[in-house]
């Protein structure tokens, strides 16, 4: 199997589970804080709308909330896609941080959207073409798309547990 191959399926299949496991998400449950201290999306009077702490993690890594992986999620696509791919233009402080599961679902499907477009028409040298980061420097196409994958693997799979203990713990009951 060729490497873009593998980074589809990938791609594709987390997709579809984490789609699958944010079914019925509402609002009290997106925003549930499973500890002390989490981090989570806030009204920002500052900033005059939503936002939600973006900096890297402290050591150790706060808990985080569902809707802050959610929103997570949608931001690394929508700024690693646009600098690697695209104007280059906005920061993660840019982006509009939506306020209910249901934008937060919509924001992540759309964010997926470009990187689902070029994913599908991709060859393996496609891959190894040098792109622009926001971080500095250049990352290969195929090295955007491996952190995309696996930050898109790894919160789905937190916010999976996340619903599961929210169920277990009687907050939804």
């Amino acid at each position: 199997m060729r490497a873009v191959q593998v980074l589809r399926s990938q791609w594709q299949q987390s997709a579809e589970r984490l789609e699958r496991r944010l079914d019925g998400l509402a609002d009290d449950e997106y925003f549930w804080e499973p500890a002390p201290g989490a981090w989570n999306v806030y009204l920002d009077p500052e900033r005059g709308g939503w936002s939600y702490p973006y900096e890297f993690a402290p050591d150790p890594a706060p808990v985080t909330t569902i809707a802050w992986r959610l929103v997570h999620i949608a931001a690394d696509n929508w700024i690693y896609w646009e600098h690697a791919f695209g104007p280059g233009e906005r920061t993660f402080a840019d982006l509009t941080v939506p306020s209910t599961a249901g934008a937060a679902i919509d924001s992540w499907t759309r964010s997926r959207e470009p990187v689902t477009e070029w994913i599908e028409h991709a060859t393996d040298g496609d891959l190894d073409e040098q792109r622009p980061s926001h971080l500095g420097g250049t990352r290969s196409a195929g090295a955007v798309l491996q952190i995309l994958v696996d930050e898109q693997i790894h919160h789905a799979a937190e916010i999976a547990l996340l619903r599961d203990l929210y169920c277990w713990t009687g907050t939804s009951r």
